[in-house]
């Protein structure tokens, strides 16, 4: 379940998600996310090297960024889940990341189709301090 330190900085506007690559390394993409009751819910472009390291092992790592003198860490595990769904029917992603959108060239309806891929953290176990 998402613990209250998650919560606590759902606002926060870059995570990093971490897949296991086929040669066991693991791969960190930054993502733009948002919290579905206890899940943490990114959106890919589909076919991305992200998309098949979760099909051949769905076991992830999802962390925040430290503050400027390395506390606030906070890490989450948890099992990456690949559904369908659009950014836009996503709780909270318009209002959230909406504004953004132009800055990196796109409208709403764009996003939702270059990120049509919904992948969901169910989270297991967490740590930080």
């Amino acid at each position: 379940m998402a613990t209250p330190k998650l919560i606590d900085r759902a606002d926060e506007p870059i995570a990093w998600l971490t897949t296991v690559t086929s040669k066991g390394r693991p791969a960190p993409r930054p993502v733009w996310f948002v919290l579905d009751g206890d899940d943490i819910v990114v959106f890919s472009e589909p076919g991305t090297a992200k998309l098949r390291h979760i099909e051949a092992n769905p076991g992830v790592s999802f962390h925040l960024n430290s503050d400027e003198h390395g506390g606030s860490v906070l890490v989450v595990n948890g099992t990456a889940h690949v559904e369908a769904g659009k950014p836009s029917e996503a709780p909270g992603y318009l209002d959230k990341y909406g504004a953004r959108y132009a800055g990196i060239g796109v409208t709403a309806d764009g996003f939702d189709a270059k990120y049509s891929v919904r992948i969901r953290v169910v989270p297991e176990r967490s740590w930080g301090f």
